[in-house]
């Protein structure tokens, strides 16, 4: 568990009616927040229009920058030094299934091989 690299949004997208996923993942991702592009953040299960998520990438030519996903959808590097939202992802194997359980701290989710 962790916090998702800035591919890792890229390639949750499954693309809408005006974009599909393969022009979505040709776009810049600094490009998705631009309206004729909506459809690759719409209907990307990282994506979070009421928050800013940081992620794990850090910028190579600024080592205290990292990547950010904005709120509009586009991805931009900033100085992690304010509070943006921290979004834990986790990533399964396809032979790993979520068999019960809500995911709360009261009802966890059960996996299984």
């Amino acid at each position: 568990i962790g916090l998702m690299y800035a591919s890792d949004y890229g390639y949750a997208t499954s693309g809408g009616s005006t974009t599909n996923r393969e022009a979505c993942l040709n776009k810049e991702l600094y490009n998705w927040s631009s309206s004729s592009v909506s459809g690759c953040r719409n209907n990307d299960w990282l994506y979070s229009s009421s928050n800013t998520q940081w992620t794990l990438t850090p910028i190579a030519s600024f080592s205290d920058f990292v990547f950010r996903v904005h709120r509009l959808g586009g991805v931009y590097n900033y100085t992690p030094d304010n509070t943006n939202g921290v979004f834990p992802a986790l990533y399964l194997n396809s032979n790993v299934k979520i068999v019960s359980g809500e995911g709360t701290e009261s009802n966890p989710f059960v996996l299984e091989l």
